[in-house]
């Protein structure tokens, strides 16, 4: 008869150590597990494959990773020499290339030269459908608000010639 210490010692060589288990791959809560080199059921991908993104989503404290070819919306890529990261835009952009250039802005900003403001500059015109800036034409910025072109100033300074009486 085998004792109890000798079978549990013999089992257990077929299983792998504790700090293993929760890296094989599964299906954790926030997706799958595809393209992660280490997953854990709990918390998602933590490594992905070499030219993907790690996505770290967040839920109250939670976080869950996922391996994504292209940053969603409201982050962007960096690629680094251990792994390549998905981080987040500025609070004033919707779509960003880096940390300091947008693409789009959210709602009540409009986009001028990567940035976004809340006021277009002297010299642009706010375009409500695209939120962005664009440079006035040389007419519109010497015109008046009206589109009407504006009174020769000289031409108001004339002298009144007639005859006094």
């Amino acid at each position: 008869m085998l004792s109890p210490l000798l079978f549990f010692s013999s089992h257990s060589a077929n299983m792998p150590p504790p700090n293993r288990r929760k890296k094989q791959a599964g299906t954790g809560p926030g997706g799958n597990c595809t393209g992660c080199v280490i997953c854990s059921e709990e918390n998602g991908c933590s490594t992905c494959q070499q030219r993907l993104f790690l996505f770290i989503r967040r839920e109250g404290i939670r976080q869950y990773g996922k391996c994504v070819h292209d940053c969603p919306s409201g982050y962007f890529g960096v690629r680094g020499q251990e792994f390549n990261r998905c981080k987040k835009c500025g609070a004033t952009c919707e779509s960003c290339f880096s940390q300091d250039f947008c693409i789009r802005c959210k709602r009540r900003f409009y986009l001028y030269k990567g940035k976004c403001l809340p006021t277009c500059p002297l010299g642009t015109a706010a375009q409500p459908s695209t939120r962005e800036c664009q440079e006035k034409s040389p007419s519109q910025k010497k015109g008046r608000r009206d589109g009407r072109p504006r009174k020769d100033r000289r031409l108001d300074r004339t002298l009144d010639v007639r005859p006094r009486q």
